[in-house]
């Protein structure tokens, strides 16, 4: 009979830290969450609005060069960047890209670590590796912006909370005291997406970290407010751009 180590948790502190707004003129940046929670104001060039994410342990932040941005590193939480000269990387990434973060590609990021910060330098690409796997890894695209005026915000976070809430979107803007033609309006203005689109994109976002934490097919669909299995799955494969099947393979937690 094994025994459980004692839960030492309690003994961390590590203080939160902020850092300023910052951009990088002609660096790429990844930047991986490996405990904790860290959130994100981001600023596109030349763009005057900005828009907030949350990096969540097991993932990584792909950052363009040019955007800028200030981060909040929660308590007890923990952030590796890695950095790519922009001039000599070419890469099909974009724009700011959440990726899930499997055995594979931690060990080529401790890799790239080790080669800039000890005399351990393997005769191999590194970056060159770490590039090939987060263009092909199916995209978390959990970096939705979050409305701001008050009744979206609200209904916002409601559907944050609970991604299930059975609720139709006209009974969201009766909980808030506003029409749905405003809400939708607010939603578009704000988001990019009206409210479903956004809705769903919450929901596949919650259940891909319920599949990846071991949750069955059907209590994830269930969780997240879909009807059956199927549905849940197509609006998965719609997001992620992959099977169900083929996303636990690589980032189900062994």
């Amino acid at each position: 009979m094994t025994t459980s180590p004692p839960d030492i948790s309690h003994l961390l502190h590590i203080p939160a830290t902020n850092i300023p707004e910052r951009v990088h003129h002609d660096l790429h940046l990844l930047l991986w969450q490996v405990r904790g929670v860290s959130d994100f104001m981001l600023r596109p060039p030349g763009s005057m609005s900005s828009h907030d994410i949350q990096l969540s342990a097991g993932h990584v932040l792909w950052l363009p060069v040019g955007y800028r941005h200030k981060v909040h590193v929660h308590a007890n939480s923990t952030m590796l960047p890695t950095f790519f000269d922009a001039a000599s990387t070419a890469t099909s990434l974009n724009g700011p890209t959440i990726i899930p973060v499997d055995d594979i590609l931690q060990s080529l990021i401790l890799a790239q670590i080790q080669m800039n910060h000890t005399v351990i330098r393997p005769e191999a690409n590194i970056a060159r590796q770490i590039l090939s796997l987060i263009e092909d890894a199916p995209k978390a695209n959990d970096s939705l912006p979050t409305p701001t005026s008050e009744p979206a915000r609200r209904i916002a976070e409601a559907i944050r909370f609970n991604p299930g809430d059975d609720r139709s979107a006209s009974e969201l803007a009766e909980s808030v005291h506003t029409s749905l033609r405003s809400v939708q309006r607010h939603f578009t203005a704000e988001t990019g997406m009206n409210l479903q689109q956004w809705r769903t994109r919450v929901r596949v976002i919650a259940g891909a970290g319920l599949l990846r934490n071991g949750s069955t097919l059907t209590a994830v669909a269930g969780r997240t407010g879909y009807a059956d299995v199927s549905s849940f799955c197509r609006a998965f494969k719609s997001h992620y751009g992959v099977p169900t099947g083929e996303y636990l393979k690589r980032y189900a937690q062994r």
